[in-house]
């Protein structure tokens, strides 16, 4: 959590009056929609959301935490989706190229036996 996060939630907490949270973000989501043109529930999930994964002390470490793990996480699962694609392609050529092989073999046969009788 920043210095920031903590400005919000103070600010959250005062404009609801007597630390009210709930009416805080309410002000908070119509000062939002005011200045984003955004419709009123969208601007009031933002504000409780940026509350509980941004400024509240507890939860914005573990939100923070989690979303680190998750993209490495993430990051291990896609090189190794990667990988296999790419032996997969790496395969696929092997077949194609002994099969150009092959067939490039046979024109080759061909020429000679059609050499030979000529």
């Amino acid at each position: 959590m920043n210095n920031m996060g903590l400005k919000r939630l103070f600010k959250k907490g005062l404009l609801g009056g007597a630390g009210s949270l709930i009416e805080g973000h309410i002000f908070d989501a119509l000062q939002k929609k005011k200045e984003t043109g955004k419709p009123f529930r969208q601007c009031l999930e933002e504000s409780v959301k940026e509350t509980f994964t941004e400024d509240m002390p507890g939860t914005s470490h573990v939100y923070q935490m989690g979303k680190t793990d998750g993209r490495k996480q993430g990051t291990i699962e896609q090189a190794e989706r990667d990988e296999a694609k790419m032996q997969e392609m790496h395969e696929e050529h092997e077949r194609e190229r002994e099969q150009w092989k092959k067939s490039d073999k046979e024109k080759d046969n061909l020429i000679d036996e059609l050499g030979n009788k000529l």
